[in-house]
């Protein structure tokens, strides 16, 4: 069983490998399946807000351009206490950092949850802070939480807590799992 320090030190080092077009071009792959599931979630059970979030450096990134067309509003987390929460945010997105300065409070239907890594059982590896986990272990989505990583992202055979919180789906470059039961 690999350590979770272990296989954040072997994930990082996969990430800083990848080129910016490299980056770029699997982002906008990981972002169509993402869009295209969150229509199918849609048309099951209207959304009104999707969760999402700032990327750090190995992140997927999204063109929100291509947001406009869709008629849910964005939101993006806030640090508040020891853990977060969703603020729609008012005025611009900060160009550094991974946190939403000012915006109202909300309520999302769906959250999407980057990763270091993804056990294929639906089980996120983070960078160590717990936001995440804490956050869903008190409230979860009507509509569910979707992790979001790079294929060789997706790990086998790490350690996992009690704390530690599961995915609905993991979208990769490649694929959409569905972990729901």
């Amino acid at each position: 069983m690999i350590t979770k320090e272990s296989l954040r030190n072997d994930i990082k080092h996969v990430l800083r490998a990848m080129s910016s077009e490299d980056c770029q071009r699997r982002s906008l792959a990981i972002e169509a399946q993402l869009i295209q599931h969150l229509v199918s979630l849609d048309h099951h059970s209207p959304l009104s807000i999707i969760g999402l979030y700032l990327p750090i450096r190995g992140e997927p990134r999204f063109e929100r351009s291509r947001w406009s067309q869709f008629p849910w509003q964005l939101a993006y987390p806030a640090p508040e206490d020891e853990s977060m929460k969703y603020l729609i945010p008012e005025g611009g997105l900060p160009t550094k950092g991974h946190w939403l300065g000012a915006g109202a409070d909300c309520v999302p239907d769906v959250i999407v949850v980057p990763g270091l890594a993804f056990s294929r059982d639906g089980f996120r590896l983070g960078r160590g802070g717990g936001f995440y986990d804490r956050l869903l272990s008190s409230w979860r989505p009507r509509a569910g939480v979707i992790g979001i990583c790079f294929e060789e992202q997706l790990r086998e055979g790490f350690e996992t807590e009690a704390h530690d919180q599961k995915m609905d789906w993991i979208i990769t470059d490649t694929k959409i799992l569905s972990l729901k039961s």
